[in-house]
């Protein structure tokens, strides 16, 4: 395998173009400075495993499990 070559789980889309594509530019500085307000959350994520539930961030994701 090249060092190009990625192997990984298929992801759901995270955003949808349709829905997104017409925000402003006030739109999107709304939506960063609420993501910039958030609280994050450290812990690990790896899309090359199945989805499994987190207790962290409460989601589906690889290596889920192990946080």
């Amino acid at each position: 395998m090249h060092a190009s070559q990625v192997t990984s789980r298929k992801l759901n889309p995270i955003m949808p173009i349709k829905v997104y594509k017409d925000l402003t530019d006030d739109d999107l500085k709304a939506m960063f400075a609420y993501l910039r307000a958030l609280k994050s959350v450290k812990h690990h994520v790896d899309n090359s495993e199945p989805a499994t539930p987190c207790k962290r961030c409460k989601q589906k994701h690889g290596a889920g499990a192990e946080d």
